[in-house]
């Protein structure tokens, strides 16, 4: 059974390249990912005429059971077009995730068949085995799904706690198509980026009233901690196996937590740790409230090179 995911605007996507991760795992699946088009510069192309028959003509060679999209906000449009395309090329369930469905599943249900709400890789696991064997989908968790004639709304489930039971992005995969500048190539531009994107943990201790997270955080209320880290270990395994794919360019890390680590125990760890086993250069970011002299000695300990504020934290 095939299975493709879809990356709107953005070829360091993780939650996609987790995805595909995970479904790698599933007996009797093959998953498949498309990265459609990547921002330059922060300035959105719309997708031409061309591009949008490429990725037809490559979900029909595909001819996949499920399409799943990562949707944010500002590609709801391109995500609508895309999703009426395969719709009317094929008889595929399609399922958006990711902020924007979560944030606004009321719009999004009305264009695909399957709603993620909020984290989704035990829903998709679920979904897709389900799927694979003939069963009934309609009442995993974390799911909206559009019956027909109705909106089946299930419920939501525990935060995943334990992060380093997840699986780490894939890069460099046989199955992935990059779709942009009228082309579709193979070869994943993501190992030519001097820059190793990691994240280490999931969730914010602030609930700022500009960012996502003050509407991420209260939803999760009762379902565990919001705030979750991995591992140091975890994540010097995954470091390692970047830093050692064919191909890769990548000098520098970066480490895209919202505000990274603050427990003194673990930061003691990374510190030595990092130091020993990896030792590049890295970026980090906070909030300024979080962070103090002490932090800031353990991180330059060990290789901080700079550290990224919000101006609105300021």
């Amino acid at each position: 059974m095939n299975v493709v995911l879809v990356a709107l605007y953005k070829y360091q996507n993780f939650p996609i390249r987790m995805m595909h991760s995970l479904l790698e795992s599933i007996e009797g699946v093959t998953p498949h990912t498309i990265f459609f088009k990547d921002h330059s510069n922060n300035i959105f192309n719309p997708p031409s005429e061309k591009e949008l028959d490429i990725f037809v003509q490559q979900i029909i060679d595909l001819n996949p059971k499920l399409v799943g999209f990562s949707v944010l906000s500002p590609y709801f449009y391109v995500a609508k077009r895309l999703t009426k395309l395969i719709k009317d090329n094929l008889s595929t369930l399609v399922i958006w995730g990711g902020i924007h469905p979560t944030i606004s599943p009321k719009s999004s249900i009305k264009e695909a068949d399957i709603l993620c709400i909020g984290e989704g890789e035990g829903p998709l696991l679920d979904l897709v085995k389900l799927l694979r064997d003939k069963k009934d989908y309609q009442n995993i968790d974390n799911l909206w799904v559009n019956s027909g004639c109705q909106i089946i709304k299930n419920n939501l489930r525990p935060l995943e706690q334990d992060l380093d039971l997840l699986p780490f992005p894939s890069y460099a995969n046989e199955s992935f198509y990059f779709i942009d500048s009228n082309i579709i190539k193979k070869s994943d531009p993501v190992l030519l980026d001097n820059k190793l994107l990691i994240q280490t943990s999931r969730g914010c201790p602030f609930v700022c009233s500009y960012c996502v997270n003050s509407l991420l955080k209260p939803m999760s209320k009762n379902l565990g901690n919001y705030t979750r880290r991995r591992s140091v270990d975890n994540i010097i395994k995954e470091i390692k196996e970047n830093l050692n794919l064919p191909g890769n360019k990548r000098k520098y890390i970066f480490f895209i937590d919202e505000v990274f680590g603050t427990n003194e125990k673990w930061l003691n760890e990374f510190e030595s740790t990092y130091k020993k086993e990896i030792g590049l250069p890295f970026l980090v970011e906070y909030n300024p409230l979080s962070i103090n002299s002490k932090v800031l000695s353990k991180l330059a300990g060990c290789g901080l090179d700079t550290i990224n504020f919000g101006i609105q934290t300021g």
